[in-house]
């Protein structure tokens, strides 16, 4: 398909080219800036009307299906779906998606879409085939001189095409009928269903086709006969398959009415009626997108559909793809054409030359990065949103200055405040190119290059080339600022997009399988490290030695690959293991990190070239040792006294699963107070699978469950390692000291020998004249930061217990390797997908 549309555009510019030599770039400015108000506003009603024939297809089509939803629902899927399936082409299919995630938030199969989908898109050809063949019959005298065609070829195919839609509609039978064919069954419409579909298409095609006469200069053809021209047109361009049928339809178009009417006038109208009845409804279907986002005046309009879509996955990223796209081949076009002599004296009386020439070029190198941001746009990243709004701002101001371009300026205002408003759909913390380029990208972007490359010869075909045009500096040189601004934006793409070519491929972490987390447990279990089972979460990717009796745990983000802990199993396998996921990292341009590694391992990551950076302190209390006698463990006594005396018990759990429902509350409790959300990675959550695996000690408060606390174990009982703790928020404020003193004192009677509290983020980072940049800015955190997170209150904590404290570091590579890793690792959620790497 990429191919094929390749080969489309070569054929579709090599047509307008031979057309181009009817009219002048000139011609067609003074038609646009010459089309009557009143032509305009006809225009609108007429686009209006169109869409009345769009939803009346879908309203029919969802009634003959059986299917009963709210009628803001149903206009809103049928209008927004059809303004998208117009924009990019397929039609209804395309339109499909939007309407399955409109309709599907309503309760509305994919099956039942799929149907509709079909139903309307067989409607459609079968309308344009029925009114086609009419209007040829009925006019094949007035339209023979126009198209070439002699009256009776043209109503030869006017008939065959009447044959074909009087055939379909017979097959259909009055009632409806199913066909059969091997094991598959077709369920037909009734006549009924099928002559109401008919009718809203022929509404539908009435409009649209007046919404392009009432533009066409005056004394074109009557409108019948234009009809006719129109509907095979639209044909044409169905079967081109090119977004809203662009290059096939206007040259069918041009080439029919170019002859007997002004062609730059035909374009010029050609040209309106792309902007209101394509471009014009997609603008505002995003509008409508975003007033639903912020609950605003679109939402009380139709609050069942705007209730639903909030269940629903999000559509508007989608919209601002495709509009964020459009805008930046209007940018890298606007480049490439000559601004208005009128608009560059005003500048000139203002703004130095140096601007608007720099302004000229900038906008349309916004354009070109806006094409490649529109891609992480559809996909929700985070870093496209920011993106996309810094070259809004930055290209709102470039318009301006290069020429006063109110057109682009407005589009780029409307994008930004849309951007604004759906701030919170894009919640995906992945880098911008971390998604190769698509085939289609690539062709996308060498369309809209020749299309700019085209429009800069075609406006300037006047000025004879010559060397000096690169480098004439004045407010008049529109031809010299326009090919350097083309060529500068065609270096940047090119440089873009053979970057994307030529680099590694990212890789994905694979998702871990069952057969892998068994594996995993086998090793984690036989062995003294209790803070190996997190491994159990399934939130992180397994690497296994050669011989399958070691593992490392490890997620990617972008383009970071972070393993947690050192590698789990027999020491004499770690070097290999952790050269092979450096290895694994390196070979798809990732950069390689190691999180919370311990201080007996240090050499094996200094061998491999990483830098070390101390990131805290873990608690681990010695059990042996453990003891509530003496001065320093008076607060745990007085702990134990007073939860007594507030009702407190605490149990270890037998089995976990039949308080699952208690717990749950406690923890949902706790994460309301907080308004936060699980996380992961280095941290348990209250994750089903992985607590079936844990050791779960409980607290009650006069027999309500207020507190729970996870442990995880090996078969060695050697260490045990807190996992998940949570409590209510109105439990007595002694409870997590009296859960943590209960559960030391049940291990140590179990025979454990350490318990870890976890670690105490940024402790034990004394400052020296040797320090690196990082260590310093740690330090200040510890000191200072308490606002934004308890670092001290943290280890205080735990110090209550008295704990052994053991150093943790983390091993990165570059000046700048700490700070990723640890905003990688903060990002949470890791990328994956079914196959290994």
């Amino acid at each position: 398909m990429p191919l094929i549309g390749l080969v489309l555009g070569v054929i579709l510019l090599r047509a307008v080219q031979d057309l181009s030599a009817r009219f002048t770039y000139q011609a067609v400015v003074h038609a646009l800036f010459h089309i009557a108000p009143w032509r305009i506003a006809a225009a609108l009603a007429a686009t209006a009307l169109s869409y009345v024939g769009l939803v009346g297809r879908d309203a029919l089509a969802l009634r003959f299906l059986g299917i009963g939803l709210p009628r803001g629902m149903v206009c809103l899927g049928a209008a927004i779906g059809s303004a998208m399936g117009n924009a990019l082409g397929f039609g209804s299919l395309t339109g499909g998606v939007v309407r399955y995630r409109v309709l599907g938030a309503g309760g509305v199969s994919k099956m039942q879409v799929s149907r509709l989908v079909v139903l309307i898109s067989v409607g459609f050809i079968l309308g344009l085939l029925l009114f086609g063949g009419l209007g040829g019959l009925l006019t094949a005298p007035v339209l023979g001189p126009v198209t070439g065609l002699s009256v009776p070829a043209l109503r030869a195919l006017s008939t065959a095409a009447l044959v074909l839609s009087a055939g379909a509609i017979a097959l259909c039978g009055r009632d409806g009928r199913v066909l059969r064919w091997r094991q598959r069954s077709f369920a037909l419409p009734g006549r009924g269903v099928l002559f109401g579909q008919l009718a809203y298409v022929g509404v539908d095609v009435l409009g649209a086709g007046l919404c392009l006469w009432v533009l066409l200069p005056q004394g074109a053809l009557g409108f019948p006969a234009f009809m006719a021209i129109y509907v095979a047109a639209l044909l044409l361009g169905v079967i081109g398959h090119t977004p809203g049928g662009i290059g096939v339809f206007d040259a069918a178009i041009l080439v029919t009415l170019g002859h007997g009417q002004p062609a730059g006038a035909v374009v010029a109208a050609l040209l309106v009626y792309r902007c209101l009845y394509f471009v014009l409804p997609l603008l505002l279907s995003t509008a409508v997108l975003a007033g639903l986002e912020t609950r605003g005046i679109a939402a009380r309009l139709a609050p069942k559909a705007a209730e639903a879509l909030a269940l629903g996955p999000p559509l508007l990223p989608m919209f601002l793809a495709v509009v964020t796209f459009a805008i930046g081949v209007t940018l890298v076009i606007s480049g490439a054409a000559p601004a208005f002599h009128h608009r560059l004296d005003l500048l000139a009386r203002f703004v130095p030359l140096w601007l608007v020439e720099g302004s000229n070029m900038a906008t349309s190198l916004v354009g070109v990065l806006l094409l490649f941001v529109a891609r992480g746009l559809f996909f929700r990243l985070d870093a496209a949103w920011w993106m996309a709004m810094g070259l809004a701002v930055l290209g709102l101001f470039f318009s301006l200055a290069m020429g006063l371009a109110f057109l682009e300026a407005g589009a780029l205002l409307f994008l930004t405040v849309v951007l604004l408003s759906a701030r919170r759909r894009f919640d995906r913390l992945a880098s911008l190119f971390d998604r190769p380029l698509s085939a289609e990208m690539l062709v996308a972007l060498v369309l809209v290059l020749s299309v700019a490359f085209w429009v800069f010869f075609f406006a300037f075909r006047h000025v004879p080339y010559s060397n000096e045009l690169w480098w004439q500096f004045e407010f008049d040189d529109r031809a010299s600022r326009a090919l350097r601004t083309i060529v500068a934006a065609s270096v940047l793409a090119a440089a873009i997009g053979m970057r994307e070519m030529l680099r590694l491929a990212p890789g994905r972490a694979a998702r871990p399988t069952a057969a892998d987390l068994n594996a995993a447990e086998r090793i984690a279990r036989r062995q003294p490290r209790s803070d190996a089972m997190l491994a159990m979460m399934g939130d992180k990717s397994f690497l296994f030695s050669g011989s399958g009796r070691t593992f490392l745990m490890y997620a990617k983000r972008g383009r970071d690959w972070v393993a947690l802990y050192d590698p789990v199993g027999p020491r004499e396998e770690w070097p290999a293991l952790i050269a092979s996921f450096i290895g694994l990292a390196h070979a798809h341009d990732g950069r390689p990190a190691f999180y919370q590694v311990r201080s007996e391992a240090l050499p094996l990551y200094l061998e491999t070239g990483l830098r070390l950076m101390k990131l805290g302190e873990e608690a681990l209390v010695s059990l042996a040792d453990f003891t509530l006698e003496g001065s320093r463990m008076a607060h745990l006594r007085y702990a134990l006294k007073r939860g007594a005396r507030d009702g407190l018990t605490a149990e270890v759990l037998e089995s976990p699963a039949a308080s699952l429902e208690s717990l749950r509350a406690i923890s949902d409790a706790w994460l309301a107070q907080r308004r936060a959300a699980e996380k992961g990675f280095s941290v348990a959550s209250f994750d089903i699978p992985s607590l079936s695996r844990q050791s779960v000690m409980l607290v009650c408060e006069h027999g309500r469950p207020v507190a729970f606390v996870t442990f995880m174990t090996t078969d060695l009982f050697a260490e045990a390692t807190v996992g998940v703790m949570r409590h209510v928020p109105d439990a007595s404020p002694y409870t997590m000291e009296f859960l943590f003193t209960r559960l030391a004192l049940h291990l140590r009677e179990a025979g454990y020998e350490h318990l870890s509290l976890g670690m105490a983020p940024l402790s034990g980072l004394a400052v020296g004249c040797g320090n690196s940049l990082w260590y310093r800015i740690g330090h200040l955190l510890w000191r200072h930061g308490n606002k934004v997170y308890s670092f001290r209150g943290l280890r205080s904590f735990k110090s209550k217990f008295d704990p052994v404290w053991e150093p943790r570091y983390l091993a990165t590579t570059g000046l700048f390797g700490p700070v990723r890793t640890l905003a990688a690792i903060a990002a949470g959620g890791a990328e994956v997908e079914p196959s290994r790497p």
